[in-house]
């Protein structure tokens, strides 16, 4: 991962030519996720990516994110706002507790403590914080068709935009 420092300037392309934006909409609407119990090995196999790219930009670490990047986890997060993840297993319940907790802890809230309207703006806030969710049904394994993607030779130009 490039550190911070050498990140580009926002809409500013990268050394591998990917036009940068920055991650607070991304970082809220992953968190949004994890507040519904989606652990993050569950959202960066949704999304195709690895563990350590979505925990470093729900933890802040990271300023701005790739334009791909962003798009693919606004899809994901339309896709599973509103629900909850599996639990078909002691591990899927244990992962989705443990997403949970974190999300309770660190106050975060849902897809529904969150302003569509103002998501994405600079410095944006929001004004909930956790509470428990249900939500309206279970969340599908493969919204984006990640899996199919990744068995599929990768593109050069959309590795190197992560």
């Amino acid at each position: 991962m490039t550190a911070v420092a050498e990140l580009p300037a926002i809409g500013e392309e990268d050394d591998a030519g990917a036009v940068r934006v920055p991650a607070g909409g991304t970082r809220l609407r992953l968190r949004a996720l994890a507040a519904m119990g989606h652990s993050d090995a569950r959202i960066a196999r949704a999304l195709g990516e690895s563990p350590r790219v979505v925990t470093t930009v729900m933890s802040a670490r990271a300023r701005t994110v790739s334009a791909d990047l962003r798009a693919d986890v606004v899809a994901l997060y339309e896709a599973w706002w509103d629900k909850r993840p599996p639990g078909r297993t002691p591990a899927e319940r244990s992962a989705a507790a443990a997403a949970r907790s974190r999300a309770r802890r660190s106050r975060w809230c849902t897809g529904a403590g969150l302003d569509d309207d103002e998501l994405d703006l600079p410095g944006y806030r929001p004004r909930a914080t956790w509470r428990p969710a249900t939500g309206t049904g279970v969340a599908g394994d493969d919204p984006l068709g990640a899996i199919a993607k990744r068995r599929t030779p990768p593109d050069s130009r959309t590795e190197a935009a992560r």
